[in-house]
């Protein structure tokens, strides 16, 4: 079974190789925007810094796998450690979150990393000779995980240090869309070419790219925006229920949880059978299917950094858009027949996931102040893990029945939601814009004492209708 893991891996990290040139070629249109209004250099190095992190999950992605397979024949046994990373963000992302606006966002970030590599080099010692065993394995996929949705909670608060707010959508889509190209294309195939030739060598790899990210983020300078109160005054397990309160309230951000977690379900459950549906159900064949995986991953990370025009639409619109390209491309696979559909069809569907993804991080930094991110990142990051695990189960039911159903099931689910939120996704434009934000800190700057409710502006809770009422009474004055 490890060999012929190991021989699907090789084939997509082949195909990666040839596609991913067209990938980058296309991204450089979005190079005229940077020359127009250009980000600090200081993002350019946590950027640096992101992406050598993420080769480094990447080559883990199929590093776990592979090294499960190796382990024992069990599909069980396999399952169990990629379950494993995905319930440690699932379980530990708000008290992580919390702990992300406790503490100084570099170093924690830093920390991280070289934890991370600590954890990867001792397990490539422990492979190489050969006192790993299936649970030691679980053990490091969970501490894994949970030392990266740290880092994740850290990061996505730091960016806010790093770039002005009207920079928010762009930094956004350059930091997703790369992130998607380096750690679901371009790692996973250069992590099966590893494991090909030595089973330690992707956690090597895995911990000498934590080091270089480390370094990396060492040399960062940034100002600290936080307001710091008292220590006597913050209790630890309030600031993980506000997690919670700041993710759930009502008004956009209920609204944004509940669109990305429904999205992040159904997709779940067509990833989980999309080899089944290559394979088997359209008969592609592994190297077939490598080709097609690639390319599909490639365009749509090409498509969003060519489009940089994406990043002015409101945020409605580009929900909307997202939720049709989602439907188009769950069709086109539910529907395939060749090759060519399924790269369009995956093409389409991951489009859609990165527009989205932009859109709504994007407006929930600007809703949300910056000593408030680390909770409400970790807030999103438990509903999309939550639903993304809850989707798989399904789709993998749903594959069982048939092929091409999960597919179609998804389709119709991004259909359903098209239809009852369309109305109510047009508030998503009463997001402030980033030049009426005063100042990164936010209403913190009040003191210790107000309450993340308060510190999320008044119109994040507001209804479309209460919203417009507000705007109508603020023109009468």
């Amino acid at each position: 079974m490890a060999d012929a893991v190991t021989d699907c891996y090789q084939i997509q990290g082949i195909a990666t190789v040839a596609a991913t040139a067209a990938g980058a070629l296309a991204g450089m249109r979005s190079m005229a925007d940077a020359v127009r209004d250009p980000f600090p250099r200081s993002f350019w190095w946590f950027f640096a810094a992101g992406a050598v992190s993420w080769l480094g999950d990447g080559v883990i992605v199929v590093g776990f796998p592979l090294l499960a397979a190796s382990l024992t024949g069990s599909p069980l046994g396999i399952a169990s450690v990629v379950v494993t990373q995905r319930l440690a963000p699932m379980l530990l992302a708000l008290p992580l979150g919390a702990l992300a606006d406790r503490w100084n966002a570099r170093r924690t970030a830093v920390a991280a990393n070289l934890a991370q590599a600590l954890l990867f080099g001792v397990a490539a010692t422990l492979v190489a000779g050969r006192h790993l065993g299936l649970a030691g394995l679980i053990a490091v996929a969970f501490a894994a995980d949970a030392l990266g949705t740290l880092f994740t909670c850290t990061t996505g608060a730091l960016v806010a240090d790093i770039v002005e707010p009207r920079h928010f959508g762009r930094a956004n889509t350059w930091l997703r869309a790369t992130n998607a190209l380096i750690a679901f294309v371009i790692g996973p195939g250069v992590g099966g070419l590893l494991f090909a030739t030595g089973r330690q060598l992707p956690l090597i790899v895995d911990a000498c790219s934590f080091v270089a990210a480390a370094g990396v983020l060492a040399m960062l300078r940034t100002p600290d925006q936080r307001a710091r109160p008292a220590r006597a005054d913050r209790h630890f397990l309030t600031e993980v229920k506000d997690g919670v309160r700041i993710s759930f309230q009502a008004g956009p951000m209920r609204l944004m949880a509940a669109v990305l977690g429904t999205m992040t379900l159904a997709q779940a459950g067509s990833v989980a059978a999309i080899v089944v549906l290559g394979t088997q159900t359209v008969g592609l064949g592994e190297t077939g299917f490598g080709w097609a995986l690639a390319a599909g991953n490639v365009a749509a990370v090409g498509a969003l950094l060519s489009i940089g025009r994406i990043t002015k639409l409101r945020t409605s619109s580009a929900v909307l858009v997202s939720l049709v390209l989602g439907a188009a491309g769950e069709l086109l696979l539910g529907t395939a027949h060749s090759g060519p559909q399924i790269s369009v069809g995956l093409a389409l569907d991951g489009g859609a996931t990165l527009i989205i993804g932009v859109a709504l991080t994007t407006a929930r930094m600007r809703l949300v102040p910056r000593e408030l991110l680390g909770r409400m990142t970790g807030g999103y990051q438990s509903v999309m893990f939550a639903a993304g695990t809850v989707g798989t189960i399904i789709g993998g039911a749903l594959a069982n029945v048939g092929g091409r159903l999960p597919y179609l099931a998804c389709a119709g689910v991004y259909a359903v939601v098209l239809a009852v939120s369309v109305r109510r996704i047009r508030g998503l434009d009463d997001v402030p814009a980033p030049a009426e934000r005063a100042g990164r800190a936010g209403p913190a700057a009040a003191g210790p004492a107000a309450s993340p409710a308060a510190a999320v502006p008044a119109q994040a809770t507001q209804s479309p209708d209460e919203a417009a009422a507000s705007r109508a009474a603020e023109a009468a004055d």
